[in-house]
């Protein structure tokens, strides 16, 4: 019991760290418009992307309370040889919100589905951003996303079959809650931990969520200067969103719809930030293997140094990672 009280504990710090984490950025929130010949209207979507290269697409998705900046030293990796597309969803970082329509009317009510259709504001983003890639003639892309910019990208997936060529989760599942709680863990207790989160967020100052920042940070990213740089992110969001989408994070559950994924999907995680937690490489492995357990074509890698931004902390191993999965493509 003890136990699992410091497991709940650190689950809540844990996300929402994560989603107070995610901001750093594009302050200002350009709109989606293709970057390019033949890209989308001006305002045209919820999301702001840039595009960068050209080859292959790689669409790049960030976590909580992050801009695409996050991926500005992967844009740099790849954009020799592919087109990358770096993408500010709405409410984040200074993109304007979802104010309206099926998400907005819903957004704090908690409905997953309403009359056999999903009204989330995180379904609304995805079916969103699968629009993009249609509209725009992107074939076959790999999406890259950062924890729940890889639950949205399994999202993606699993309601859009073959859209996709391949999936890159990065510190990231289709259930997060059961990562730290155990894969046990009831969709109703998620729930509840998760409107409590919400309760706690939505109502935050700027000047409140960057305090927060200065305890959380640290067991999320090694390095100082990235820190900072994370730390001017966080209080650029719009509250009301973060805090939904966490509570959504808490609430759907794409454990069994893991088997509609067709593309590949490659999984890297991380644990050394919770080994005092009891956090072990082959408990945090386990979890993701039965996450992950309905997919048809997985590949789980672990880093044994990384926190929680791998992509930060650990970018020569991310790159060997995500080099190696573009090969086998």
């Amino acid at each position: 019991m003890k136990c699992m009280y410091k497991k709940s504990i650190l689950l809540v710090i844990v996300l929402v760290t994560v989603t107070l984490l995610s901001c750093y950025a594009n302050a200002q929130g350009k709109p989606a418009n293709g970057a390019g010949s033949g890209g989308a209207a001006s305002g045209a979507y919820s999301f702001a992307v840039e595009k960068t290269g050209n080859g292959p697409a790689l669409i790049l998705i960030p976590g909580l309370y992050c801009s695409g900046d996050v991926w500005k030293e992967t844009v740099a990796h790849y954009k020799d040889r592919y087109t990358c597309y770096s993408i500010t969803l709405p409410g984040f970082a200074g993109q304007p919100p979802i104010h309206s329509g099926a998400a907005g009317a819903n957004a704090g009510s908690g409905a997953a589905v309403a009359g056999g259709e999903d009204t989330t504001l995180l379904a609304a983003m995805g079916q969103d951003i699968a629009r993009y890639i249609t509209e725009n003639k992107i074939r076959k892309p790999l999406l890259v996303g950062h924890s729940l910019g890889g639950w949205l990208a399994l999202k993606i997936a699993t309601s859009n079959p073959g859209l996709l060529g391949g999936v890159v989760c990065v510190s990231s599942a289709p259930f997060l809650p059961a990562l730290s709680m155990g894969n046990g863990i009831s969709l109703d207790s998620a729930r509840a931990m998760g409107k409590m989160i919400k309760g706690y967020m939505v109502g935050q100052t700027p000047e409140q969520i960057r305090q927060g920042q200065q305890y959380t940070l640290p067991t999320m990213i090694r390095d100082t200067m990235r820190i900072n740089e994370v730390m001017k992110m966080a209080v650029r969001c719009d509250p009301a969103t973060q805090g939904e989408v966490m509570y959504e994070l808490f609430s759907v559950d794409l454990r069994p719809e893991m088997y509609k994924v067709q593309c590949p999907v490659l999984v890297l995680g991380d644990w050394v930030a919770y080994k005092s937690y009891g956090a072990t490489r082959e408990n945090v492995l386990e979890k993701y293997q039965q996450q992950y357990g309905k997919a048809a074509h997985v590949t789980i890698e672990i880093n044994d140094d990384s926190k929680h931004f791998i992509m930060y902390d650990e970018p020569v191993w991310f790159f060997g990672q995500v080099d190696k999965f573009l090969a086998a493509r």
